[in-house]
């Protein structure tokens, strides 16, 4: 690999772990160099603002994202099942991590309306309601664009549960989550 791309894939990285971690706002462009072992002119080699590079970052955890909740939908039944398979392969996210709740979340919240932080976040949650929205529709279930959206309200609330109770909150939030879609897909269709 490239040393230019060496520093860029470690500066991603890095951006990554510490804004998730401490936050966006908080964070100098310093904070990420240390931690990506790279100078702070080799930040802006690669990305002109602090907000390119949290951006940036939040689309490479977005592909990390969909490759594994692909991985997980390619593996379920079909119908209902895999629907709630998206809530199974969150349950597994915060089990390896996510003690902080959503990293899309938490970056919009922390960004002005017109960043490019906040465009990143938004298309991660457009594709994930699309996802869904398409996963009810092949399930049968009747008005898959609301449930879709009911889904997603109750992802975005594990998140919330998580980010104001802390990581050991996880589990229960995913557990109630779930009991809670079931109950949707069921009233909107599903088998109960």
């Amino acid at each position: 690999m490239h040393r230019k791309t060496q520093s860029r894939t470690r500066l991603l990285a890095a951006a990554e772990s510490v804004f998730y971690d401490q936050g966006i706002t908080t964070t100098s462009i310093d904070t990420v160099a240390r931690a990506a072992e790279v100078t702070k002119p080799t930040v802006y080699t690669h990305f002109p603002s602090k907000s390119a590079l949290a951006a940036a970052a939040l689309t490479a955890r977005h592909a990390r994202r969909r490759a594994e909740l692909d991985a997980c939908l390619a593996a379920a039944d079909p119908g209902v099942e895999r629907v709630l398979t998206v809530f199974a392969c969150l349950g597994t996210w915060y089990e390896r991590g996510g003690h902080r709740g959503c990293a899309f979340v938490n970056a919009a919240t922390q960004s002005p309306a017109d960043s490019e932080i906040l465009r990143a976040a938004r298309e991660e949650k457009r594709w994930l309601n699309d996802t869904l929205t398409t996963l009810c529709a092949q399930a049968g279930l009747a008005n898959p664009d609301l449930v879709a959206s009911q889904l997603l309200l109750l992802i975005d609330g594990v998140a919330g549960r998580v980010a104001v109770q802390g990581h050991p909150a996880a589990a229960e939030a995913i557990d109630a989550a779930t009991q809670a879609a079931r109950a949707l897909t069921t009233a909107a269709g599903g088998w109960p």
